[in-house]
């Protein structure tokens, strides 16, 4: 999996076009969380956004 920093610009403009092009809601296949930082993410296995 993937993390989106969504308080970053850049990687939440990815994350919407991503929705826009393969409909992740729809789909089921976009999951959101709220760690309460990066660090937190990676320590749950989850990859950040490069």
């Amino acid at each position: 999996m993937k993390v989106y920093d969504c308080d970053n610009p850049d990687h939440f403009k990815a994350l919407e076009q991503l929705e826009e092009e393969k409909e992740l809601v729809k789909n089921n296949q976009l999951q959101s969380f709220a760690p309460d930082s990066l660090e937190e993410a990676k320590n749950r296995s989850f990859k950040p956004l490069k």
